[in-house]
């Protein structure tokens, strides 16, 4: 409890201060009163209005409030202290020459003959309620949705991470037949006359290009990579191709190795007669289009399986 201190200059109080005045003088402890008294303006300097003057240590100033009033004429300063007290009795306010303003703190009875003095009870614990588990509940499954996202982006990341990101969204052009390939570029191979203009290395060796894709899409062997022996050593297992188809194959990728390699210069009889075997062997081993769709079916299933693992 802070002590309170009261500071008049005895003069001033003694000659010039007017309405000193107390609210109440009987209050119960921690009661407030409010105790005020005036000084004229021209009189006073107010830093001595705050000169510390000791007194009994057992009343508490609150606060403090100025105000300025006239009287007969005259301005005043008004000043109104808040005082409590929580000490029981009587206690005096005195100023500078011994003028006392009593005030009476009154105790608050208990019958402790009545009283049951109990213990705290801790604190009171309430359910929870719906509005405040459902942020909680809210954040949750929005957890476990980000997280079974992420899982199946993950997955689908896995499943499609060689695969251009356009084919996804484009539908890709049906591939043709392998014999249909092969025949359009041999036509295109005509059109070209190479022959003619004495390109004849470059025309065995697109003849032989052609027939080796062939062979890849039709019989799913690396033909563009194999010599023509092991080409031929290959096919002769297969039992979709007879000994006549097996020969012509064997007569133009051979003829076209001795032109690329051995510098051979075929005529133009012989130079006919390869394109013609090669368009007759296509025709004649081709794959039947219902076969060729189950056999893309197979591939596509098999891409899918490696993919997989």
């Amino acid at each position: 409890m802070r002590k309170l201190i009261l500071a008049f200059f005895a003069l001033f109080l003694s000659i010039f201060s007017f309405g000193q005045k107390i609210s109440r003088d009987n209050i119960q402890i921690g009661d407030k009163v409010n105790y005020t008294f005036s000084l004229p303006i021209k009189d006073i300097n107010l830093s001595t209005i705050y000169s510390p003057k000791q007194i009994k240590d057992t009343l508490e100033i609150l606060g403090l409030k100025t105000d300025t009033i006239t009287h007969n004429g005259e301005k005043y300063i008004e000043f109104e202290y808040t005082i409590t007290s929580f000490v029981a009795g009587k206690h005096s306010i005195n100023d500078s020459i011994n003028k006392d303003i009593q005030i009476n703190v009154i105790p608050i009875n208990i019958d402790t003959t009545k009283l049951t003095i109990k213990d705290i009870h801790s604190n009171a614990e309430e359910p929870f309620t719906f509005e405040e588990i459902y942020p909680i509940l809210f954040w949750v499954f929005l957890s476990i949705v980000f997280i079974v996202l992420i899982i199946v982006l993950y997955f689908l990341w896995k499943k499609y991470r060689k695969t251009n990101i356009k084919e996804l969204f484009i539908k890709p052009k049906e591939k043709e037949p392998a014999h249909i390939i092969a025949l359009n570029r041999l036509k295109a191979l005509r059109l070209k006359h190479l022959v003619e203009n004495n390109r004849i290395k470059e025309y065995y060796i697109e003849i032989s290009d052609i027939l080796r894709e062939y062979l890849l899409n039709r019989y799913s062997i690396s033909a563009l990579e194999m010599t023509t022996d092991e080409i031929l050593q290959i096919i002769s297992n297969n039992k979709e191709v007879d000994d006549s188809e097996l020969d012509s194959l064997s007569f133009i990728l051979k003829k076209s190795d001795l032109v690329k390699f051995a510098k051979l210069i075929p005529d133009s009889f012989t130079s006919d007669k390869i394109i013609k075997d090669s368009i007759s062997f296509i025709e004649n081993t081709k794959l039947d289009i219902i076969e060729q769709e189950k056999k893309e079916e197979m591939l596509v299933a098999e891409e899918k399986e490696v993919e997989n693992d």
